[in-house]
């Protein structure tokens, strides 16, 4: 009797288990896994959190860069690179000075490649006061540096 209902709780756990296995992943949840190996469940769900947060503050005052920047950086470290960049621009929209919000658009950009827009932003933070952009720049933006140097100095 015994050994048949620990037979039964032990199959019973064995399809639970491959029922929730053979769930499909949603596509944020497959990114999130793709990019974030390196950081823990409760992290993640830390970071989350604080999208939420950010969520509801930008709800009250959409006119912040900083809070757009701030849910950038949350996003960026989930692996959601669209959504980063999303806030980034719109931080930079809002004041044209965030140094931040250049530099890591152009780090979120450059995970993609070093593109044109990539080295254009780390010229940018640069230029209002981002001394490792320089760095970045210079060792991985030789493709586009006189172009975006010409135009760069030209603002």
């Amino acid at each position: 009797m015994m050994r048949t209902l620990l037979l039964a709780i032990f199959v019973g756990f064995i399809q639970l288990s491959q029922a929730q296995s053979t769930e499909v992943d949603s596509a944020q949840t497959k990114i999130e896994k793709y990019y974030n190996t390196g950081i823990s469940d409760s992290l993640r769900a830390v970071y989350k959190a604080q999208v939420e947060h950010m969520n509801k503050y930008i709800a009250q005052d959409s006119v912040n860069s900083k809070a757009f920047l701030q849910r950038g950086i949350y996003y960026n470290q989930l692996g959601f690179m669209v959504d980063a960049i999303a806030d980034y621009d719109k931080a930079i929209q809002l004041d044209p000075n965030e140094s931040v919000a250049y530099f890591n658009r152009g780090l979120a950009k450059a995970r993609f490649s070093y593109t044109y827009d990539a080295c254009y932003d780390l010229k940018m933070a640069h230029k209002l006061g981002i001394e490792q952009a320089k760095e970045v720049f210079l060792s991985s933006c030789l493709l586009h540096k006189s172009r975006i140097d010409n135009e760069v100095s030209s603002k």
